[in-house]
């Protein structure tokens, strides 16, 4: 005879997994991708300074943000920039980067994270660096532990 739906002779349909898990699966592929959008490329070897009055990052700007990292070697007594986990030991060479990110994103905001013990020139020239690309809107990170 035909039968319909399944489910045996009890009468009652089988529960398909299969289709639950793929739902679940696009769903968590969903979630990966919008939330990885979202997060600054950073330095994990970065030791930020640190202030007492340090605010959290305001989420709505954070998806504007672009990080520049500046890391201190105190043995060459030198500074390393990177950006989007590119090094950049010549600063002008930075500068179109910059400018196709302010091309591609009117609200662009680059957060400087210097280290700690990185001398204020340093910061200076990252500045100089970032102005020349024509961005005008700098932060800086810092730590408030």
């Amino acid at each position: 005879m035909a039968g319909g739906g399944g489910g045996g002779e009890s009468g009652e349909p089988d529960f398909q997994i299969a289709p639950m898990i793929d739902v679940l699966l696009v769903l968590l592929i969903f979630f990966m991708c919008i939330t990885s959008a979202e997060v600054l490329k950073v330095d994990k070897n970065l030791v930020l300074p640190v202030s007492a009055n340090a605010e959290k990052r305001d989420p709505e700007l954070s998806k504007h943000e672009t990080a520049l990292n500046v890391r201190w070697n105190p043995v060459t007594k030198t500074a390393l920039v990177t950006v989007d986990d590119r090094e950049y030991p010549n600063l002008p060479d930075l500068i179109p980067v910059l400018q196709e990110k302010a091309k591609n994103d009117a609200k662009l905001r680059v957060v400087v994270r210097g280290d700690r013990e990185l001398p204020a020139i340093e910061i200076q020239r990252a500045m100089d660096i970032i102005g020349q690309s024509g961005i005008a809107d700098i932060a800086f990170a810092a730590s408030n532990k």
